[in-house]
C-alpha cells in the first residue's frame, strides 16, 4: 500500500487481514476503489521492486463491475475496477471488513464478514464471533448497514455456497505485452453482457 498512496492512490485491505482473523495462509488483499490507468500502478509498483506474477481481469457476474488483478504472490494481490463500482459493489468491501492505508498503520482492526457468514468482531485478546444469518439484525447495527441490503447480500452468498458456484463469470489472464484497458475494449466488443453493463454507467 506505501508506494500507492506515496502517488496519490487511496488503498484498502480487506478480509481478514482488516478484520484480525488472520493465518498463515491468509490472503492479503489490497483494492484502489475507483477507476484508475493500469499502467500507473503497474509502474508504481515495479519502481519499488513489486512485481506481479499474473495479471488477471476478472469479472463476477455478467452485470458485475469488471476489476483488475495484480498478484503478487500465491496469497497477495492488487486489486482495482476497470469501470465505475456501484454502490452496492462497494459495500462488499465494507461487509467483508476494510482498513485504510493509515488504519493499517495505527494498527487498528474492525468487525466483517468472512466466507463462512460469521461476523467476526475484534477484541483486545483475539476476536469473537456469531452467525450472521442467525443473528442478521444485530450484525447490520454492528457494521452499520441496513439490515435489508444485509439480508440480501447474505443470501446471495448463501445460494452461492449451495450450488457451489465461484460466482466467476469471466477471468483472463493478460500476457504481458497486453494492457488491462485493451483487453476490456475487446472484450466490451465481443461480449453483450459486459458491453451492457459499461453503457448503463456511461
Amino acid at each position: 500500500m506505501r508506494p500507492l498512496e506515496a502517488r496519490g492512490y487511496r488503498t484498502i485491505v480487506y478480509g481478514s487481514v482488516a478484520r484480525g482473523d488472520v493465518s498463515k495462509s491468509s490472503d492479503v488483499d489490497v483494492f484502489i476503489p475507483y477507476v484508475v490507468t493500469s499502467a500507473m500502478i503497474e509502474t508504481t509498483l515495479f519502481e519499488s521492486s513489486i512485481k506481479p506474477q499474473q495479471r488477471r481481469l476478472v469479472q463476477a457476474t455478467p452485470s458485475y463491475a469488471v476489476k483488475a488483478y495484480l498478484d503478487i504472490d500465491d496469497l497477495t494481490s492488487v486489486s482495482f475496477p476497470l469501470i465505475k463500482m456501484r454502490p452496492e459493489e462497494l459495500d462488499f468491501y465494507r461487509l467483508a471488513g476494510e482498513l485504510s492505508y493509515l488504519q493499517v498503520q495505527e494498527g487498528r482492526r474492525v468487525p466483517g464478514i468472512n466466507k463462512q457468514l460469521m461476523l467476526v468482531i475484534p477484541t483486545d485478546s483475539g476476536h469473537r464471533e456469531f452467525s450472521v444469518v442467525e443473528r442478521l439484525e444485530e450484525a447490520a447495527l454492528i457494521l452499520r448497514v441496513n439490515a435489508e441490503a444485509l439480508r440480501k447480500r447474505t443470501h446471495v452468498l448463501l445460494r452461492r455456497r449451495e450450488i457451489g458456484k465461484t460466482g466467476v463469470f469471466k477471468s483472463i489472464v493478460l500476457s504481458g505485452e497486453k494492457n488491462f484497458e485493451e483487453v476490456l475494449r475487446q472484450l466490451e466488443a465481443e461480449n453483450p453482457a459486459v458491453r451492457r453493463r459499461i453503457k448503463s454507467d456511461r
